[in-house]
């Protein structure tokens, strides 16, 4: 298996090589038709700035311009468009809820968010609900995101824990030209749905600041299905130095929705109450040859639950209360002792906890529960013109496991002119989460953390005068000790580590300037699962269009997925669909645009969870506003 994946990696490698021309490396945003240089630099990969295409890992990034178009306030939905290989269910026009029924579920290469094996970042700190050790997709805002970073694979010798699968970094907005700046956005549509958004950034000398809010409802497209959310976003900088700068930021999310149940066996009564907040306080020092920050976090969530009951049944006599915290550290330092080269130490403490009851007497899931986890990495970089050679190795001690050693290397290098060959291997792990060890009748306190290894060859191509550009990624994963619910008998279930397991898969993307204001941009993502996971399809597939004629713009995009695993096991049920997207925006004023949308414009019926169909053809209209 491993000696055939090798083999079409080569012939891919060497078929991309071929293609190769020898002209400038200069690109353009497909999306924009603005400039990309080749320079364009990333963090998630590294904690300090490194180019893009010379970082041996696979990072995708989605831009600010391309969040906008979207419309949405929620992030997700974007990201699923735009990053080949990562995939997240839904359940209706907005919201995904948490607890029974709910959808936001992330996967990347067959490794799922809801078991905690994709981490979810934000400015590089770990953000989900401890208790559950899941992201919760509600509390990731489009508006307050500046830029989205995407590592494929492992990403633990940077983050830690439940980086498996890889690690989703949101950068959050920041003032970026003097002067204040107000824009607004308000919205309507099918089923009574309502998006408003305020955004205002600030920057005069030394301070810097960015405050936004963001309101969203709908009635459901089903009965019982409406959901509600407010999120206010806070970023303060100010320049203590030329060298030091001091930047803090909170945000708060509160959801209530409604939860429908499966289709053939709706649900009374279900409803959920959220309140998530996270907060941040980061010192950075820059010295040219030294740079590096002290970081400081801290989330929360409240969770107040009504698992509702089925026709025939009766209201439940108390509601299910959850609350989770994590607070933490993060240090890290590099400095370039000399040309071309970056060495990272860096040191984590993280401190974790919850409770979760029903009833406050007899019914107790979780009391109090506290855990933590310290570590210390090195990462060490010699870039030369655009090859890079890095290797690195993270020491991480967990208060129930121990010390595990989480080593990772790659090397890059520019093949020709206009291709750059990317090799890397990454360790990943996951340590069992509140919910696994504790909680429900499956838990198991005798757990061992998951683990796993990624291998990643990545090819990145420019052609056609550098008006296109072309990424693939072949990628092969092994793992040991995950973690399922296994029938013990008697119809009892319980957590096991249930043994090893193998994915492998390809990712490509390709952007296209046709003209100067004419755009395509596609990707698409295969994965082979050798134990398949729920809601991970084995084939992805997103193409999209945009056209500025004069004061119009238009955009078009399809999404296609195939054999979406639904249900796994001996009774295994997969599906796929097709959607058609398109947005028609005029802007009569430098300052307005008026803008309407259309989504699942076929009207296809389709749903990515057994018994939550998804909405047909919806339609969305506003104006925008930047002042």
């Amino acid at each position: 298996m491993k000696k055939g994946v090798l083999l079409s990696i080569l012939y891919c490698s060497s078929w991309a090589i071929c293609l190769a021309e020898n002209n400038a490396p200069v690109l353009q945003d497909t999306t924009t038709g603005k400039s990309i240089h080749l320079d364009e630099v990333v963090v998630t990969g590294s904690r300090v700035p490194v180019p893009r295409d010379v970082i041996p890992v696979p990072i995708s990034v989605v831009h600010r311009d391309m969040i906008e178009q979207s419309e949405e306030t929620a992030l997700l939905p974007v990201l699923m468009q735009q990053v080949p290989g990562l995939y997240v269910t839904s359940r209706g026009m907005a919201g995904y809820g948490v607890s029974g029924g709910a959808a936001g579920g992330i996967n990347m290469r067959g490794f799922s968010g809801g078991s905690g094996q994709v981490l979810m970042l934000i400015d590089g700190h770990p953000q989900y609900a401890t208790i559950y050790g899941h992201p919760v997709a509600d509390a990731y805002i489009a508006s307050d995101a500046q830029r989205v970073e995407v590592s494929h694979g492992a990403a633990s010798i940077l983050y830690g824990a439940s980086a498996m699968g890889g690690a989703i970094n949101i950068i959050t907005r920041q003032a970026v030209e003097d002067g204040n700046k107000l824009s607004a956005r308000l919205m309507g549509g099918s089923y009574g749905t309502q998006r408003y958004s305020l955004t205002d950034t600030y920057r005069n000398g030394r301070f810097s600041g960015v405050i936004s809010s963001n309101y969203e409802r709908t009635d459901g497209h089903r009965i019982r299905s409406s959901f509600e959310m407010w999120t206010g976003f806070a970023k303060l900088g100010y320049d203590l130095a030329e060298e030091w700068k001091v930047t803090g930021n909170v945000n708060i999310a509160k959801a209530k929705a409604q939860v429908p149940g499966q289709e053939s066996r709706p649900l009374l009564d279900g409803t959920t109450d959220v309140l998530r907040g996270m907060a941040g306080l980061s010192l950075e020092n820059n010295y040219g040859k030294t740079r590096g920050a002290v970081n400081f976090y801290y989330n929360w969530g409240d969770h107040e639950i009504n698992d509702g009951y089925y026709d025939g049944g009766s209201a439940r006599p108390y509601l299910f209360n959850s609350t989770d915290y994590m607070g933490g550290v993060n240090i890290y330092q590099a400095v370039n002792l000399f040309q071309g080269s970056t060495i990272t130490g860096g040191f984590d403490v993280k401190l974790y906890g919850g409770d979760a009851y029903r009833d406050p007497v007899t019914e107790i899931y979780a009391d109090d529960v506290k855990l933590h986890e310290v570590a210390g990495y090195v990462l060490a970089q010699q870039q030369s013109g655009k090859s890079m050679f890095e290797v690195g190795l993270r020491i991480e001690n967990h208060k129930l496991y121990g010390t595990e050693f989480i080593p990772q290397a790659g090397y890059s290098f520019r093949a020709t002119e206009q291709t750059q060959m990317k090799f890397s291997f990454s360790k990943g792990f996951r340590s069992p989460n509140m919910r696994e060890l504790y909680m429900y009748a499956p838990a198991n306190a005798d757990l061992l953390p998951e683990c796993s290894y990624s291998y990643d060859i990545t090819v990145m191509q420019r052609l056609l005068d550098n008006r296109m550009s072309m990424e693939l990624t072949l990628y092969y994963i092994e793992g040991d000790n995950m973690i399922e619910s296994v029938d013990i008998g008697e119809n009892r279930y319980q957590n096991r580590n249930v043994g090893k397991f193998a994915n492998k898969g390809i990712e490509l993307s390709l952007n296209y300037r046709i003209l100067s204001n004419l755009s395509l941009n596609a990707n698409y993502s295969y994965l082979d699962m050798e134990k398949p996971v729920t809601g991970a399809p084995k084939n992805k597939f997103y193409a999209g269009m945009i056209y500025h004629p004069g004061k119009f713009t238009l955009s078009a995009g399809a999404q296609v997925i195939d054999k979406l695993y639904l249900v796994t096991g001996e009774n295994s049920q997969t599906t796929d669909y097709a959607l058609i997207n398109a947005r028609i925006a005029y802007r009569p004023l430098k300052w307005m645009e008026i803008f309407a949308k259309g989504d699942n414009l076929s009207g296809k019926k389709y749903e990515t969870m057994v018994g939550y169909p998804m909405p047909k053809a919806t339609f969305m209209g506003g104006v925008s506003v930047n002042l």
